[in-house]
């Protein structure tokens, strides 16, 4: 009785450590996706934001401070999908 008690002991010990180091591996890959996503989120808001002070140089700002808002609003749109920044 005291040999089968030690041999489900091993048994658990084994399946704990082994389960352990399976987790690393997928925990590990999770991380590395998740930074993967972040980084292309961040290129993508810098592209964004490039894009957008490009369109903005043009003089989109002469209707913003005359007071046209919306035609503002709509020539930097109108700027953006001509560089190819919304699809």
């Amino acid at each position: 009785m005291n040999l089968f008690k030690k041999t489900i002991k091993h048994l658990f010990i084994f399946f704990g450590i082994e389960f352990v180091l399976n987790s690393i591996s997928h925990t590990l890959d999770l991380l590395e996706n998740r930074k993967n996503a972040r980084l292309e989120l961040l290129e993508k808001k810098i592209l964004d934001k490039q894009k957008e002070e490009i369109c903005k140089k043009i003089g989109y700002s002469k209707f913003l401070e005359m007071g046209f808002e919306d035609t503002n609003q709509k020539r930097l749109i109108s700027c953006m999908h001509q560089s190819n920044l919304i699809q």
